[in-house]
């Protein structure tokens, strides 16, 4: 297993600004899960095959929690608190403790009339931080500009044109590129970073019954893996739904997404990833009505990154 897979996992739950890939036209069309054609099933609202009770199965908190090994940095602790209101993430309280030192930050989304994210400004210590403002147009996000309120040399804005299946980001002032490929299903299905004409990383992405269940990377981070998934709903894809579009395009360049889409944006459950160095297989538990309540796992990657998941999940 790459080691970039969990790296990005500490990315996500402590930038986790920007889930099942919602419908993209091409106009993209993103759902506002604040308001579902069918009350009952706010995970896909369309599919009456696929019922969600959602007093049964839908989240009021969430906590991703990361203790982190790293060569040089040690022990890197990063507590992550998603708060959750009228079924989306609102809000996320950080605790990153590194050295002994402890460092909280804030996180808030603002969304527009038709519940579109289109600010998310963080503080760290009580000091704004950074801010984030998503540009559309119609429904899809055609800018993301981020402002560094300490370093202005980290600022940066990302432009996105649609042509057909693909959307492609470029970079105000850089010759890279990203290019995003999704299938008939509106799913993600490979992620190619470039240099000028030259691509440096490519990642293609597999899916089976709504879960990503394989991802194979050439170039920059090459690899293969597996991820495994239970039968039951995934409660983290109704509340991170909206979120889906902006997590993928803002992501850094020659960052990778398998992770995210497990964690976030499945169908199932994720319990486990395989590939030829070593299989990791999470510790769940659920509650009378099999919703997850527990998520827990150990990843030792080697060379002195170790890395250990610990989640739960309140409805």
């Amino acid at each position: 297993m790459k080691k970039t897979l969990l790296i990005t996992s500490i990315v996500v739950a402590f930038f986790c600004f920007s889930c099942e890939d919602e419908p993209i036209d091409f106009e993209v069309e993103v759902t506002n899960p604040t308001n579902p054609t069918d009350p009952t099933d706010p995970t896909d609202p369309t599919d009456p095959t696929d019922p969600t009770n959602p007093t049964t199965n839908t989240l009021s908190s969430y906590t991703y929690d990361v203790t982190s090994n790293l060569p040089i940095l040690g022990e890197l602790i990063t507590n992550t608190d998603f708060n959750i209101t009228g079924g989306v993430v609102t809000s996320l309280d950080i605790e990153l403790i590194l050295g002994g030192v402890t460092t909280p930050a804030f996180g808030v989304y603002t969304r527009d009339g038709s519940g579109r994210i289109v600010r998310f400004n963080a503080t760290a210590s009580g000091t704004p931080s950074e801010t984030t403002t998503i540009n559309y147009t119609g429904d899809n996000i055609t800018e993301i500009v981020y402002e560094d309120l300490a370093d202005p040399t980290e600022n940066h804005t990302y432009n996105f044109a649609y042509s057909g299946t693909m959307v492609t980001r470029t970079t105000v002032g850089s010759d890279e590129r990203i290019e995003y490929t999704f299938n008939s299903n509106s799913q993600l299905i490979s992620v190619e970073s470039f240099t000028g004409t030259t691509s440096t990383q490519l990642e293609t992405l597999t899916y089976a019954n709504g879960n990503c269940v394989s991802a194979t990377t050439t170039g920059t981070n090459p690899g293969s893996y597996t991820l495994s998934y239970d039968s039951f709903t995934n409660p983290s894809k109704a509340v991170f739904n909206d979120q889906f579009l902006f997590n993928m395009f803002n992501i850094d360049y020659e960052d990778e997404v398998a992770n995210s889409l497990a964690v976030f944006h499945s169908t199932n459950n994720w319990t486990g990833v395989q590939d030829t160095g070593q299989n990791v297989t999470f510790d769940i538990t659920y509650d009378a009505n099999n919703n997850i309540t527990t998520r827990s796992g150990t990843f030792d990657l080697g060379d002195g990154f170790l890395f250990t998941l610990n989640e739960a999940f309140q409805y």
